[in-house]
């Protein structure tokens, strides 16, 4: 039997092995290493024991590695983003050791939960991919993880792309009950960020660097439309915004759903990504309910991912490491 690799916090020189191991058993979701510095190792969220490394005792070489994170405004839960064992040293119980670290040091934190994907900003995936990633959907069911949901991405090809006869229909609708979908203009800035503050609070964060490309740098990657409502004196009550080909987020009124206002944001914003010249539109995250109204405008699942979640056991036992 080998020798049992050391496990410890990510230091300085790990950068070249965790990037190798990622790029090995995340090879659906690779990463470069302006990527990994830019949008984990310099978030302000970072902590080097929360990014446990496996090391080879005899070569040096990190052979696995979990990222985790926590984040102050949601005491009691954490996240791991990422985690992967070198094909070479799997079935060693490396993986199990890696989470047995992180849950030691979380569980002494008073952690409650640990979610598998979803830290916002720096998600990689909603989740863990079923078909690229089954193995590692299996080990995270072995330490006791469960799923919590199915989520899907989706896309479409924006080649002679046209509106749906009914989108129109639905336009044409709602301005009559005074409901505007237009593009977004500079004075919705701050009403617009009002919305999604009592709306969408976590997306507030996506729409900030869109609406200052959108006016006060360079438009031409990004779209933002907004639906208002003229009887309530011209209040947001709808949005849907792009980067590049990455369509969303976009979300609606809760009062105001079933109406068409989504459906009319969604085409209106596909018509505009294939004028700026993008041949595609996609997104990571959505639920079947949802997905609907996507394929109703030719979008199509392109992967499936389950949503899992661990609660941490605060009685003292580790907890088991049956798999690797």
């Amino acid at each position: 039997m080998p020798p049992n690799p050391d496990i410890r916090a990510y230091a300085a020189g790990d950068e070249a092995g965790v990037l190798a191991v990622w790029n090995e058993a995340m090879w659906a979701d690779p990463i470069t290493a302006t990527a990994w510095r830019s949008r984990y190792l310099l978030d302000p969220n970072f902590a080097a024991h929360d990014c446990p490394v496996a090391v080879d005792p005899v070569t040096g070489q990190v052979v696995g590695f979990a990222l985790g994170f926590t984040e102050p405004a949601s005491p009691g839960e954490t996240w791991v983003v990422a985690f992967g064992v070198a094909a070479s040293h799997r079935r060693q119980g490396i993986g199990a050791a890696l989470m047995t670290w992180l849950e030691a040091r979380w569980r002494a934190a008073g952690i409650a939960r640990i979610q598998f994907g979803p830290y916002i900003p720096g998600y990689v995936t909603p989740g863990i991919d079923v078909a690229d990633y089954a193995d590692a959907v299996r080990f995270l069911h072995a330490i006791g993880a469960t799923e919590l949901s199915r989520p899907l991405s989706m896309k479409v090809s924006l080649t002679g792309y046209r509106a749906a006869p009914i989108t129109g229909e639905q336009e044409a609708a709602l301005a009559r009950a005074g409901v505007i979908v237009r593009p977004a203009a500079p004075t919705d800035i701050l009403p617009l960020l009002q919305f999604l503050d009592t709306h969408f609070s976590a997306w507030g964060d996506d729409a900030r660097p869109v609406l200052r490309d959108l006016f006060a740098g360079d438009p031409r990657p990004v779209t933002m439309f907004v639906a208002e409502d003229a009887e309530d004196n011209g209040a947001i009550i709808g949005y849907a915004q792009t980067r590049n080909e990455r369509f969303g987020p976009f979300g609606v009124d809760e009062a105001y759903r079933g109406r068409g206002v989504g459906a009319v944001l969604l085409s209106k914003t596909l018509l505009a990504m294939r004028a700026n010249g993008f041949h595609c539109a996609w997104f990571l995250w959505t639920s079947d309910r949802a997905a609907r109204l996507y394929q109703q405008h030719g979008f199509a699942e392109v992967r499936r991912f389950a949503l899992m979640a661990k609660t941490i056991d605060h009685d003292g036992s580790p907890p088991e490491e049956s798999v690797s």
